[in-house]
């Protein structure tokens, strides 16, 4: 609060809680892109209009901080595209909104009044809004904490209710009695009758210090959790400690003080508010009407009224319906009545949950989930070796860890990436999982680079140099365990190896001749598509975890090389080994290609589709019949591990990661293969391999004839193992 003279002019910092699971307005909305980061009911996102409210204002008693938002670090790459100068603190996983607020007043002074602020909602009268502002600011600055009470316009069922009191003060808010949970259409007339009942917006403004003091008496556990979590506050960009924050009780601001404080007051607002929250509400707010129809995208309709339709992809026509929501996106056509937002919200959290699945037995599901459990249970307490440090390549066919063998430094790499995604996956043993994350891109850092930049590409069991060429693949996997442990954990030395490793292979790898990235350094020959494919799916988890589009620019690099160089359309197939000038290495007939890396490719360009809206359809399609067409061991059923183009079979057996790749393009694309027939290849992944070695561990190899070939379990298919799972699991 400052003075300007003899007018009191008070200084309000907003805060934007950014959490929401996308299921109340599906498929629009969904976990990885929720309404909030959505263009609704403007040509600017809800995010957007919300922080726009707070740019200015008439009132000349009221002036605004900049703006602080409390969102998912997933989310991270949306919020800086959308506010790009707003301060942040990302949350690792989402606790509610207790822990949320408790940040936010941790990131502020004492003093500081905090206007906390759905990011979701629409607000019409903006000066209504200001002007209730001004009035809770006065309320707020004595030491109540204050909500907003909506003007009820019809007795709604669906918002929670604040029952007020009478006006102890002449700032004009009023006194909170209760909080009341969603009621009854008959109970809701009561409440518009009685008019002290207001509607819950959610925003609520307050002196840090006082919601602090609330929090330590009323959820001290949130408190001092989020105080663990936050470290020191104050920088532009926080990253809260994920095992600290996970350790925080998950917690509703309004069970863990609102309900209990006595210093609760409400202001009173009508300001054309909605909290948009389905699809009924989304109509009201672009029609003039309950019956016009409101329509959006490729969509002609007829004969009908009071429809809402939005096609983001196929054209849509409609005849002779009334009352309904459709809504068509790229994968999902959803058909529901106008009024039933709840059934929405299920529908929408059944099918994410299951967005891959579909089809699938739950207890195939739950299956693969436990094996997968059991398989993080066992590498966490074998993968490591406590006595040189790094991770062991192999255990033998006992279970037991080959701690003598060397190492290559791309499986460090990609154990570092398996317990990040354990993280993200929500396995219970997510500190065990931090800890072998730490410890491994310590490892990374301090005992495999090379003297002249970079990092080897074999080491000893005591970290010495075997072979220390620096190889593509290698950084390849640097950089995706970096993203993928940046995204996970936030640590700043994951990102900073990420880092460096892009910039040695710009510098030293990068081929401004023919195009693409050398092999290794010293470079040579043959050139291969293999470490590009991973150099894709690395540079698509960086973009993922920290919105940078030049890392999306690489991926397009490389999805321009797999489109002119590496995949020939005469044939459908994509080669492996190429000449300096990325031409194949031998003649047509005797090209080298792997069933695996089809199908690999297939799943990493469906991820690039969706990242870019590039389309690839016909490409991906194109891969995944060639590989089922002709790389199936007919006896097995499992994919040989190389062929030619001839049809010819250069190594007949059959490798496990060749099978999970089946399994994954079959679950992105179910078009390409029947829900059913990829839940019989996962069976089939199940049984024949990753229930036969040692617990936790899989059979590598089968011959020809179905029968184990393998002496060892190498660590290197976890990797493969999570990016199929995690399709079934997230």
């Amino acid at each position: 609060m400052t003075q300007a003279g003899e007018r009191i002019v008070f200084r309000i910092h907003p805060v934007i809680l950014c959490g929401g699971s996308g299921t109340r307005l599906w498929p629009l909305s969904t976990p990885r892109t929720p309404k909030q980061f959505l263009k609704l009911t403007s040509s600017r996102s809800m995010i957007e209009e919300t922080a726009g409210r707070f740019q200015s204002t008439e009132l000349p008693e009221l002036e605004f901080a900049d703006l602080l938002v409390v969102g998912a670090k997933r989310h991270e790459a949306l919020l800086d595209a959308q506010l790009p100068n707003a301060q942040m603190i990302l949350e690792p996983m989402g606790r509610n909104s207790a822990p949320a607020v408790a940040a936010a007043c941790i990131a502020r002074s004492p003093d500081d009044l905090i206007l906390i602020l759905p990011a979701d909602h629409d607000i019409r009268d903006v000066k209504a809004f200001h002007e209730a502002i001004a009035i809770a600011a006065d309320a707020a600055q004595d030491g109540a904490i204050v909500t907003f009470g909506i003007q009820p316009s019809h007795p709604a069922t669906g918002y929670g209710y604040i029952k007020s009191g009478a006006s102890t003060s002449e700032d004009g808010a009023l006194d909170v009695e209760a909080f009341v949970e969603k009621p009854d259409l008959a109970t809701a007339q009561t409440y518009l009758e009685s008019g002290s009942y207001y509607w819950n917006a959610g925003i609520f403004l307050f002196k840090a210090g006082t919601m602090l003091d609330a929090l330590d008496t009323f959820a001290p556990e949130v408190a001092a959790g989020t105080r663990q979590a936050m470290g020191a506050a104050g920088a532009n960009r926080t990253h809260l400690d994920p095992e600290a924050f996970a350790a925080t009780p998950s917690i509703s601001i309004d069970y863990a003080v609102m309900e209990k404080a006595s210093n609760v007051r409400t202001v009173p607002v009508s300001m054309g508010w909605s909290d948009v929250g389905g699809y009924r509400a989304l109509h009201e707010l672009l029609t003039e009407s309950d019956a016009e129809n409101y329509t959006s995208g490729p969509v002609h309709v007829q004969n009908s009224t009071g429809l809402y339709v939005r096609s983001e992809g196929p054209a849509v026509s409609v005849n002779g319906l009334s009352d309904l929501v459709i809504v068509a996106t790229e994968n999902e056509v959803m058909i529901t009545p106008k009024d039933d937002d709840a059934a929405v919200k299920e529908l929408g959290k059944e099918v994410q949950e299951n967005r891959y699945a579909l089809g699938f037995s739950p207890e195939l599901r739950t299956r693969a989930r436990d094996w997968l459990w059991t398989a993080f249970d066992v590498w966490s307490e074998k993968a490591w070796d406590p006595e040189r440090g790094g991770f062991v390549e192999q255990l033998d066919m006992e279970g037991r860890p080959d701690r003598a063998a060397n190492r290559r430094v791309r499986v460090q790499a990609r154990q570092v990436f398996s317990f990040a995604k354990a993280i993200e996956m929500g396995w219970p043993g997510t500190n065990a999982a931090r800890d072998l994350v730490d410890k491994g891109l310590d490892y990374i850092d301090q005992r495999l680079r090379h003297p002249d930049g970079g990092w080897v590409h074999v080491v000893d069991a005591d970290a010495q140099t075997v072979d220390e060429t620096r190889d593509l693949y290698d950084h390849a996997f640097i950089i995706l365990a970096g993203a993928a442990a940046y995204k996970a954990t936030g640590s700043a030395l994951a990102l900073r190896l990420a880092d460096e490793a892009i910039a040695f292979i710009d510098a030293e790898l990068k081929d401004h001749d023919h195009g693409g990235w050398f092999e290794s350094l010293p470079h040579k020959l043959p050139r291969r598509s293999n470490p590009h494919m991973h150099l894709l799916e690395a540079m698509m988890e960086y973009h993922q975890a920290t919105g940078c589009e030049k890392a999306l620019a690489r991926a397009s690099e490389v999805v321009r090389l797999f489109e002119t160089k590496f995949f020939n359309p005469a044939t459908d197939i994509m080669a492996e080994f190429f000449s300096e000038d990325w031409q194949p290495n031998t003649k047509s007939d005797d090209v080298i290609w792997e069933p695996g890396h089809h199908y690999e490719w297939a799943s990493l360009l469906y991820m690039f589709s969706k990242l870019s809206d590039h389309d690839s359809g016909s490409w991906r399609s194109r891969l995944i019949k060639q590989a089922d067409r002709a790389g199936i061991n007919a006896v097995t059923g499992f994919p040989f591990n190389a062929l030619k183009a001839n049809g010819e079979v250069v190594n007949d057996k059959s490798r496990l990661w060749h099978q999970l790749e089946r399994v994954r393009a079959y679950l992105a694309h179910p078009a390409s293969g029947s829900v059913e027939i990829a839940e019989i290849e996962l069976l089939s992944c199940l049984e024949n391999y990753l229930c036969r070695g040692p617990q936790g561990g899989w059979i590598d190899e089968l011959n020809t004839e179905g029968i184990s070939c393998s002496n060892h379990v190498p660590a290197s298919m976890l990797y493969h193992v999570i990016t199929t799972f995690i399709l079934l699991i997230e």
